[in-house]
């Protein structure tokens, strides 16, 4: 299971601060940031079948940091007569 959060990290340094608690709070996790996309991507992974968000949301939200769940959108196929 995969989370991904749209937050408002903008450097390396609160980026690795972060990890560091993150990781601490969630040693069964693995766990990255991507700065280089627009969003600021954190990426929570788990090999369990699910994982809550909010203790997530929680603990960076502690550090006055913005973050939000991204909501994973399959698209829908699109059924044409005749297929």
């Amino acid at each position: 299971m995969v989370e991904v959060f749209r937050t408002s990290v903008a450097t390396i340094e609160i980026a690795e601060f972060l990890l560091e608690k993150l990781q601490r709070e969630f040693p069964c996790c693995e766990i990255n940031f991507d700065l280089e996309d627009c969003d600021n991507i954190l990426r929570v992974a788990t090999m369990s079948n699910s994982l809550d968000p909010m203790p997530i949301i929680r603990l960076v939200e502690e550090c006055n940091v913005d973050i939000q769940a991204l909501v994973d959108e399959v698209p829908q196929k699109e059924n044409k007569p005749g297929t």
